[in-house]
C-alpha cells in the first residue's frame, strides 16, 4: 500500500518505501542492538520466507511500509509501518529509528506525524505492541497518550528469543 504523498515535518519527511531503501532498513532491523526488541530475527536467522517477505514489501497489500528521511539533507534516519483494519477503523503500527539517529526526536516527530494522517484517513484508533523492556518506545507511546490495553508477549522470528510486551492503543 502506499501513502503517494509525502510527510512533512520540520526535522523528517515519511515517504513510501522504495526497494533501494532495503539495505538500509536490514542495518537497523537485522541488527542486534538497533533490532533488540523487534519481532524481525538477526541476520543468521533470514530464512528464504522472511527473504520472500522482504523482496515484496514495496507490493504489500497489507500495510504501509514507509522510510524516514532527514528534511534538510534526505538521509534515512528509520523506518515504520501501517496495518490498517479498515472494518475495525483501526490500524497498528510500528517503528525503528537508526542507532545513529537516537535521542535526536526523530521518533517524536514521525509518531506525531503518522498519528496525525492516520486521523485524517478516518480510522479511530491505533494500537502498538511493545517489549516491555523497550523503555524508550514505552515512553514515547505514553507521551503521545496511548494507554496500555493488554499485557502479552511476541517472539523474534525463527529464534527462541521472546518478549514480555504491552499493546498500547490511543483513540483519535
Amino acid at each position: 500500500m502506499k501513502i503517494h504523498n509525502v510527510l512533512s515535518g520540520n526535522q523528517l519527511i515519511i515517504r513510501d518505501y522504495k526497494k533501494t531503501d532495503l539495505n538500509f532498513l536490514l542495518s537497523m532491523w537485522l541488527d542486534e542492538e538497533n533490532g533488540k526488541y523487534m519481532s524481525d530475527p538477526t541476520r543468521e536467522y533470514v530464512d528464504a520466507a522472511y527473504q520472500k517477505a522482504l523482496d515484496t514489501l514495496e507490493e504489500n497489500s497489507n500495510g504501509y511500509y514507509l522510510v524516514l528521511e532527514t528534511a534538510s539533507s534526505k538521509i534515512l534516519v528509520g523506518s515504520c509501518c501501517i496495518f490498517p483494519d479498515k472494518q475495525q477503523k483501526s490500524c497498528d503500527i510500528g517503528y525503528c529509528i537508526h542507532k545513529d539517529y537516537w535521542q535526536k526526536g526523530y521518533g517524536s516527530e514521525m509518531l506525531s506525524l503518522l498519528l496525525d494522517w492516520i486521523r485524517k484517513q478516518g480510522w479511530e484508533t491505533v494500537t502498538a505492541e511493545v517489549a516491555v523492556d523497550n523503555i524508550a518506545s514505552n515512553a514515547l507511546l505514553k507521551k503521545f497518550h496511548f494507554k496500555v490495553i493488554k499485557n502479552t508477549s511476541f517472539k523474534k522470528y525463527n529464534m527462541d528469543i521472546s518478549y514480555e510486551s504491552h499493546l498500547y492503543m490511543k483513540t483519535l
